[in-house]
C-alpha cells in the first residue's frame, strides 16, 4: 500500500507546514486490479487542478466499461454538494462510510461514483460506458463490487 509523504519545504512561501502529496492510483498493484475483475493496463493517468481542488487519476478499459480511480484533496462533503451528482446513497466500502452517486444517467456519458474520505481528501471510483451503448451493464453495481475489492490497496 502506498503511503502519504509529507514535505515541509515543498510549498514555497509556508515554512514548516507539511503538504500531503496526492497518493497516486496507478500504484494499485496490477495483480489486484485484475482479481478485481478489470483488465489491470492504464489506459490514461494523470494530475490536473479543479477550483481548489488536486486530482490524481488513473483508468483502466474492461469490455462495456472504463474504470478511473482517483485521489482527490476534495472533501465528501463536496462530493455531496454538487448539483451534477444524482441518487446519492449512503454506503459502506471495506468498513468505510461511502457515497455512491450517478451523473449523467441515461445517456452515453453516464457514470456511476463511489467514494470516501482518505487522508488527503477523497478516493473516488468512476465506472463509466465506454463507448457501445449495445453492451452496457449495470454501472453502479459494477463500481460496488470493485471498489469494495480495492479498497484495502487505497490509504486510510
Amino acid at each position: 500500500m502506498a503511503a502519504l509523504v509529507f514535505c515541509g519545504a515543498c510549498s514555497p512561501g509556508v515554512s514548516g507546514e507539511p503538504v500531503a502529496e496526492l497518493w497516486d492510483p496507478c500504484t494499485i498493484p496490477s495483480d489486484a486490479v485484475a482479481a478485481a475483475g478489470v483488465n489491470a493496463e492504464i489506459v490514461d493517468s494523470g494530475q490536473f487542478d479543479q477550483g481548489n481542488s488536486q486530482w490524481r487519476y488513473c483508468s483502466f478499459r474492461q469490455d462495456w466499461f472504463v474504470l478511473t480511480i482517483s485521489s482527490t484533496t476534495t472533501a465528501i462533503s463536496e462530493f455531496r454538494g454538487d448539483s451534477r451528482s444524482v441518487n446519492q446513497e449512503d454506503i459502506d466500502i471495506g468498513g468505510r462510510p461511502a457515497l455512491s452517486f450517478q451523473q449523467l444517467p441515461g445517456t452515453l456519458d453516464e457514470a456511476c461514483h463511489i467514494a470516501y474520505a482518505s487522508t488527503a481528501g477523497a478516493i473516488e471510483f468512476a465506472v463509466r460506458n465506454a463507448g457501445d451503448p449495445s453492451t452496457v451493464g449495470d454501472y453502479c453495481a459494477k463500481a460496488r463490487r470493485i471498489s469494495g475489492a480495492l479498497e484495502s490497496a487505497t490509504p486510510p
